[in-house]
């Protein structure tokens, strides 16, 4: 049904569920919105067969989609069935690193058409979304992003950057430590087989910020398909065992590539349960002959691969970017469901032109755990730290540091201690480290 209310009268907002028909090829709706999110992210159409497992990956996740739709598209247009913007949601929980977790709004291919563009649809289509996660009860939302600057202004703060990185071989090696347990190169199929998606239960448990993946993910991490669907051929595996032990603690797929005038190995999924897999794995991948670089996009910005390094400067940030957004929807139940790593008490004054999340907080925390109450208007006097929605979606996993934005001007405090503290507080008991895309 058509969802029109303060929406422009040129469009109609829809929201459905995706859907199959008897064949299990996607119904013409749900089609047609993959057509237009297809052209929205410059890809090719997709194989009846990738199609296919496509819409039974959106089914698998329980996404909720929505279009808008041109009311009187031009005869020939696409706009006769294709949707003019897209987006979708679904839940997906977000860890804390100590096995807490919380369920988030995660939302996804987000396009809007070039021929529509400043005409309120994304807006739109972001409103609707959020009210609905406020009535489903989302403590917040969560995305990553194709580009950096379009959802601040819809109360997003990025919460954890990573960096792509290469290391080259000839000067990495030896650890200044050396590592322990066992590498062994395993087929692709035995790591599907259930083992992959058991270490990264492990890993994503113990990682604050870590999203569990959506379906659609897990054949291409263990290289059985491509990005776009299509059976990938170069693609192998291996895995970490600690000594003594037969249990798999660590995983890492990765193929080999031509990168310019070097050969480069360049890791597909590098999963760890503990740090001695991390580096083990390094460690393994650096000695594969016949290359001359490392290549990895996921990592954490305090990788400890730097430290480990014989030669640190065999190590490049080859870039860095945002990687997770928060957007807080509901303040008490976004900071109740963290563990923090310091005793205190912060009154917070937040602001947020959508109004899902604006007004005054006190969070006390006792022994780890916090407790929020809302307070009245009368107590901004009192107020120790004032800031955005969105920078404190940024501050919530502990990897942004508050003393780093009341320097930008971004948090308010009605004393320098009160970023300390705050930092202190919100401390996570290990790096953020992101590796889900959605």
């Amino acid at each position: 049904m058509p969802i029109n209310d303060e929406f422009d009268a040129r469009f109609d907002l829809r929201e459905f569920t995706p859907a199959t028909d008897d064949s299990g090829a996607p119904d013409e709706r749900t089609a047609d919105w993959m057509r237009s999110v297809g052209m929205g992210f410059h890809e090719a159409d997709p194989s009846p067969e990738t199609a296919a497992r496509m819409a039974s990956h959106f089914i698998a996740d329980q996404e909720t989609f929505l279009g808008v739709y041109v009311r009187e598209p031009f005869p020939g247009s696409v706009d006769e069935t294709w949707p003019a913007g897209t987006f979708t949601w679904f839940r997906k929980a977000l860890s804390w690193g100590d096995g807490s977790s919380v369920d988030t709004q995660a939302i996804s291919a987000v396009t809007v058409r070039p021929t529509e563009r400043r005409r309120g649809i994304l807006r739109a289509m972001m409103t609707h979304a959020l009210r609905r996660g406020v009535e489903g009860g989302y403590a917040m939302a969560s995305l990553t992003a194709s580009e950096g600057t379009i959802y601040r202004r819809f109360g997003f703060g990025c919460a954890i950057r990573e960096r792509a990185v290469s290391v080259r071989r000839n000067r990495a090696l030896p650890f200044l430590v050396p590592t322990t347990g066992t590498v062994s190169v395993v087929p692709l199929s035995w790591l599907a087989d259930g083992v992959g998606q058991d270490v990264f239960a492990r890993f994503d448990a113990r990682t604050p910020g870590s999203m569990v993946r959506n379906t659609g993910t897990w054949p291409v991490v263990f290289g059985e398909l491509t990005g776009d669907g299509e059976k990938a051929k170069d693609v192998r595996a291996a895995v970490h065992r600690a000594d003594g032990s037969d249990d798999v603690d660590g995983y890492v797929t990765w193929r080999v590539k031509e990168s310019g005038k070097d050969t480069a190995v360049e890791i597909v999924d590098l999963v760890y349960a503990t740090d001695e897999a991390y580096l083990s794995l390094w460690e393994f991948l650096l000695s594969i002959d016949l290359n001359d670089v490392v290549k990895y996009n996921r990592s954490r910005l305090d990788d400890p691969i730097v430290a480990a390094l014989g030669d640190n400067r065999a190590y490049d940030v080859d870039h860095e970017e945002d990687h997770v957004w928060l957007r807080v929807l509901d303040v008490a139940a976004s900071l109740t469901s963290r563990p923090y790593a310091a005793d205190g008490s912060v009154t917070l004054a937040v602001t947020d032109s959508l109004g899902f999340a604006a007004g005054t907080y006190r969070l006390d925390v006792s022994s780890g755990v916090g407790t929020v109450t809302r307070l009245s208007a009368a107590a901004g006097s009192d107020v120790d730290v004032a800031l955005d929605v969105a920078d404190l979606g940024a501050l919530l996993i502990g990897s942004v540091n508050p003393v780093t934005l009341a320097a930008a001007g971004l948090l308010r405090a009605s004393d320098p201690a009160v970023p300390v503290l705050l930092r202190a507080m919100l401390l996570p008991p290990r790096t953020p480290h992101g590796i889900t895309y959605f």
